[in-house]
């Protein structure tokens, strides 16, 4: 067993058990053997005989626990869990397994509950902080989250999970640099992660390092690990740099291979570069095909501009002014009421 051969162990086992069948000592070496070998039936099966011997036995209880977890049997896990906690509500390992257990069965609070104990019977552990850390900012409890995250990097400084977590934390308050430095030293920690990799472009770009940006987006790319998303990022970081046929590539890109909801998002950030290299017939489509993706006012001001900036005949361009006056969105609503009166003047002066 200590060699991890667990196959010769059982041999020897099942031998001494032919002649001491309720030796418990030779039932839960056989399970464990079982259980290390991913045979998971028959490690049950010797537990529960170990059980029928002491209902109490804590190896048997914990052990069926984990056994329940692999095979996501999350019901019968929580039973085991239950009864170890009967057993011993002083012992923070069996509050932290019965967390996962309910959380699973999609019981958050009662998760919650079981990992706020299980800190509080054990508060350097790093696995139980990390796991409150991540059901707070899924709950958007930043608060919580910040407190407990800043715990645990006390303890584990150099903990990459924290760590992501701690970008992820820093994400939602806007704080980029900070989530910039925390991504940047989980990386320096030996870890890529295409998620956080494109979490920590997009925080370049937000403070405008878009050297930097552009280096972190474009190693996905290389990776072959690339998205719609990658590319949009991509794209506005190149437009920032002033390369405007790279921001056009990868917003074509973008689209492309764009499944996402913001398809629409896409188009008019490539129609915006369009209308400045006066591509104004091509932004027309695109903020057209932005409209259909997504029906926001924004794109329909958009369109009328463009149309107001390519066609002679204004009527478009009115058309397109009057159906965003309509949308009631306040953003543009002075220059496009101000601008259908010019309209409308210049039409009616056209016919005379």
């Amino acid at each position: 067993m200590n060699a991890f051969q667990f196959d010769q162990a059982l041999e020897l086992l099942s031998e001494c058990h032919i002649h001491d069948q309720e030796n418990m000592s030779f039932l839960l070496k056989i399970a464990y053997c079982n259980f290390q070998m991913g045979r998971y039936p028959d490690a049950r099966l010797f537990y529960k005989k170990v059980l029928k011997l002491d209902s109490l036995n804590t190896n048997a209880l914990s052990s069926l626990g984990s056994i329940y977890e692999r095979i996501n049997n999350y019901q019968e896990a929580e039973k085991q869990y239950a009864l170890l906690i009967a057993i011993d509500s002083t012992n923070s390992y069996y509050f932290k397994r019965m967390g996962y257990a309910v959380l699973r069965l999609n019981k958050t609070l009662q998760g919650i509950g079981y990992f706020i104990r299980a800190h509080e019977l054990n508060e350097g552990d790093v696995e139980i902080i990390d796991q409150l850390s991540d059901i707070y900012l899924a709950l958007n409890e930043l608060e919580y989250a910040e407190r407990v995250l800043q715990k645990g990097l006390n303890i584990d400084p150099n903990n990459i999970k924290l760590l992501y977590n701690q970008a992820r934390l820093f994400q939602k308050q806007k704080d980029y640099p900070t989530v910039a430095y925390a991504i940047e030293k989980a990386m320096s920690l030996g870890d890529t992660s295409d998620y956080y990799q494109m979490m920590l472009g997009v925080a370049y770009l937000r403070t405008d390092s878009l050297d930097q940006s552009v280096f972190h987006l474009e190693r996905i790319v290389a990776r072959g690990k690339d998205s719609d998303r990658t590319h949009h990022y991509l794209g506005l970081a190149y437009k920032e740099l002033g390369d405007m046929d790279k921001s056009v590539e990868h917003l074509e890109k973008a689209i492309k291979k764009g499944i996402s909801e913001q398809m629409g998002t896409y188009q008019s950030d490539l129609a915006s570069i369009l209308v400045s290299e006066n591509k104004y017939k091509a932004a027309i489509s695109r903020y057209k095909k932005a409209y259909e993706y997504e029906a926001k006012s924004e794109y329909l001001f958009h369109l009328a501009r463009t149309c107001d900036l390519y066609y002679k005949d204004k009527k478009p361009a009115l058309k397109y002014y009057d159906q965003y006056l309509a949308s009631n969105d306040k953003k543009f609503q002075e220059y496009s009421t101000q601008r259908i009166k010019q309209l409308k003047e210049i039409i009616h002066l056209s016919k005379r």
